[in-house]
This record gives structure tokens, C-alpha cells and sequence, in this order.
């Protein structure tokens, strides 16, 4: 049966919504056409406002394009913004959780379409497209994860905790396309990896990494500070030339954010257990972010390129933090 509501002012914000989300016209209606199994024309005209979309049609197009029909419906919107948790199950991921990890590299490979892509992150842990490239502190971020959510007596000590194959190809899938941002910048809490050198001591005292554990993900963490150290004073990806620029903040963050996108796409995430994400495709959102965190680079210090007094330092003390991580053994 059809719901009358095309008079309705909240229908009418499902509409604008809708075109906010794909604004190209032959793009929306592609989409839908797909979606809803529906022809060309039959979507026209619910485009058009001849006729209006079903309740199911709107049931639908809401979950498969994320839009919060809670949200729309709030009389004040500003106050409240549409965000989504993604729950991806790491350890023992099923097709659903495959599909959440991928659906993310295809929202990065846009950027090889759109020239005015760009992203912004602010963050308190180690980001994927820097620690993806070493096993052991990939795995020890999936371990610290599994830890949170285990029955501390089941747990799994580190040696046992692993990726499948097919997340591994997705992880480096990730980072052939994350190159691929024509434009990008990178806000560090000044105290990243102190934070993380100090998770991996707790489980040092906890008897679920060995000592010998430890001298690896020592080993590694210095190689990853030698390269990212060459990384960030060249200020571009080798390959493909695209520019980065780093930050350290000199206030302690909360929770890393981050954003992406340019004029015609418009993504925001929060950080949430460790690897999981909290995410928003709604245009406010992604202002209000990118405007606080241009604000954030006000009160840190760039170490690309030009900073290189700071930078030398920065990267100096970390090596000092990482070498000291096996005095106590």
C-alpha cells in the first residue's frame, strides 16, 4: 500500500537529504533504479515529486544509504547529527564484515576520480596506513582489540592472534589506495607512541607476550620510526607523489577523528574500540570537523618538510622511549 506523505515537510526532507547524499541527478537515479528494482522512468517520477516513494522504498533507500530517518525527523537537527557505529568482527570475520572492510577501500579508491579529495586525521593511536606495513604491530593492534573484548580467561596469548589471507589482501589494498589522496594531513598526540609502548609493557607483565615478543615489536617499531621519520621529512608518497603533511599536537586528544572526501562526498569517523569506527556521511558533520581540526593544527607544531629542528627531536625521544622498552627485562 502507499503512504501518502508527499506533503509532508519530513518527506520533503528525505528528498534533499537523498539529493545531498549522490547529488549527480543520473547518478541518483542509477542508484535507485538498482536498489529498488524499479524503472528509469517509475523513479523520475518519485524524483520528480509526481509520485511519492513507498514506506518500504523509503525503508530501503534509508538503510542501504545510511540516512538516520530519526534524525531527519528531530525538529532540531542541528543540535543532533546522523552517525553510524561499524561493529566489524576482526577475529573471526563473516561475509559482512568482509564486505565493511572493503566497502571502505572502495570509498577510498573515489579519490582516484575526484581531484579535490583530501583527508584530515587527528589521532591518539598509530594509523592503519602507517603500521599496516609491519606484521607483528598489526597484529598487536587485532590482539589488544581481541583483548577488550574477551573473557580475560579465554584469552589468547599473542603468538595465537592472527589475520586470515583475505583481511591481509584488504589491508593492503587499503594502502595502495590511501596513496592515492591527492591531499592529506596527519595531527599526532605528541604522546602516540608512548601510549602504545606502555599497552604493549601491561601485556609483557600479563605473561601474554614473552620477552622474545617484545624484542620483535621493538625491532619493528624502530624500523617503522626510521622510515616514517624518512616519510614525513620528504612530505609525499615515493609512488605517487601525493602530498602529507604531519603534526604534532601539543594538547593531548581525546579519540582520533578523521575526515574525507571533497565537494561532491563527505565522510567522518571517530575512532571506537580500538579499531572500530563510528561514521557519518551527513555535510554539517563533516564541517564541523574539518573546521576543528584546522583549528587543532593552530595549536601544534608541523615536523614535514620544514620542521625539521622538531622533528629531529620528536623522532629522537620516541627511539629512546622503544629502546628502553626492554630494560625491565
Amino acid at each position: 500500500s502507499r503512504m501518502n506523505i508527499k506533503d509532508s515537510s519530513l518527506y520533503d526532507v528525505f528528498l534533499s537529504e537523498l539529493r545531498r547524499k549522490i547529488p549527480r541527478g543520473a547518478e541518483l537515479t542509477t542508484t535507485l533504479t538498482d536498489m529498488l528494482y524499479l524503472e528509469r522512468e517509475a523513479v523520475y517520477r518519485r524524483l520528480r515529486g509526481d509520485v511519492p516513494f513507498t514506506f518500504m522504498e523509503v525503508v530501503t533507500i534509508a538503510k542501504k544509504l545510511g540516512i538516520s530517518l530519526d534524525n531527519l525527523a528531530d525538529s532540531d537537527a542541528l543540535k543532533s547529527r546522523p552517525f553510524q557505529l561499524k561493529l566489524v568482527e576482526y577475529a573471526n570475520p563473516l561475509e559482512a564484515d568482509f564486505k565493511m572492510m572493503q566497502n571502505f577501500v572502495e570509498i577510498l579508491a573515489y579519490a582516484r576520480k575526484e581531484p579535490d579529495w583530501e583527508a584530515g586525521f587527528s589521532t591518539n593511536i598509530l594509523p592503519k596506513c602507517f603500521y599496516y606495513y609491519y606484521p607483528n604491530i598489526t597484529r598487536f593492534y587485532l590482539f589488544k582489540w581481541l583483548y577488550q573484548y574477551s573473557d580475560v580467561d579465554t584469552m589468547k596469548p599473542f603468538r595465537d592472534v592472527g589475520s586470515c589471507d583475505r583481511v591481509k589482501k584488504i589491508q593492503r589494498e587499503f594502502l595502495r589506495e590511501v596513496r592515492e589522496i591527492r591531499s592529506c594531513y596527519f595531527i599526532f598526540d605528541h604522546l602516540v607512541f608512548r601510549y602504545l609502548v606502555t599497552d604493549i609493557l601491561f601485556f609483557v607483565s600479563i605473561n601474554l607476550i614473552t620477552p622474545e615478543e617484545l624484542k620483535v615489536l621493538q625491532a619493528e617499531l624502530l624500523e617503522l620510526l626510521e622510515g616514517m621519520e624518512r616519510f614525513v621529512a620528504k612530505g609525499c608518497y615515493d609512488d605517487t607523489g601525493n602530498e602529507i603533511y604531519v603534526y604534532l599536537s601539543n594538547i593531548n586528544l581525546d579519540t582520533s577523528y578523521c575526515y574525507l572526501g571533497g565537494q561532491n562526498y563527505h565522510l567522518s569517523m571517530l575512532k571506537a574500540f580500538t579499531l572500530n569506527s563510528i561514521t557519518s556521511f551527513d555535510v554539517e558533520t563533516f564541517h564541523r570537523l574539518k573546521n576543528w581540526m584546522s583549528s587543532l593544527k593552530r595549536s601544534s607544531t608541523l615536523i614535514s618538510v620544514s620542521g625539521e629542528k622538531e622533528r629531529v627531536r620528536f623522532f629522537n625521544d620516541q627511539r629512546c622511549l622503544v629502546q628502553e622498552m626492554t630494560d625491565t627485562i
